[in-house]
């Protein structure tokens, strides 16, 4: 018997005849303080070189300002970006879009091709304490792991999970490593 788990907050359904469509935006509160702080530090660089500075310290500024890009690509992509998930009994696909981000990427992957799927917690640990994140894996019928999503909330990576699972019709099972709420 399934168990019923709400839709997260965010996430648009549409249950076609084939399977479900689920999307959802990038959007979170944290982007308005990163568009500040991106506009501050990409300032702050715009200053450094337009000053008559000698060559070592513009070549020491590359790494803060490939910094700076890489936020500020992050941010626009925070505002603009969608995820678009399709499930079929046939098929799995993720897309990310219109602008494209290095750490997402847009998969695709046939029934044939997925054992199980299950949940990973992950935790990232800085100065700043820790941070976690859930992993959305599928498991090949040879046993191979591919990380297909990541999310903040383990509501959404289960949603997403059952609904894998009820699709595509796959019997849930116990893979080690799992992490289950």
């Amino acid at each position: 018997m399934e168990k019923l788990v709400p839709n997260p907050e965010g996430f648009e359904l549409k249950e076609t005849a084939q399977g479900i469509a689920v999307s959802y935006r990038w959007y979170k509160p944290l982007a308005w303080f990163l568009i500040f702080f991106a506009l501050i530090w990409n300032g702050f660089l715009i200053v450094w070189f337009s000053l008559p500075t000698p060559i070592f310290f513009k070549l020491f500024a590359l790494l803060h300002l490939a910094v700076g890009i890489g936020l500020a690509w992050y941010v626009i992509c925070l505002f603009v970006n969608k995820t678009e998930i399709a499930i079929t009994s046939q098929d799995f696909a993720t897309r990310h879009s219109p602008i494209p981000f290095p750490t997402y990427k847009n998969k695709h992957l046939k029934r044939s091709d997925i054992g199980q799927v299950y949940i990973k917690q992950e935790i990232s640990r800085g100065k700043n304490g820790a941070s976690v994140s859930y992993s959305l894996n599928v498991l090949s019928p040879q046993g191979t792991s591919n990380k297909v999503l990541s999310y903040d909330d383990y509501e959404k990576a289960i949603f997403i999970k059952r609904k894998i699972e009820k699709y595509m019709h796959i019997n849930p099972q116990s893979i080690e490593g799992e992490y289950v709420l």
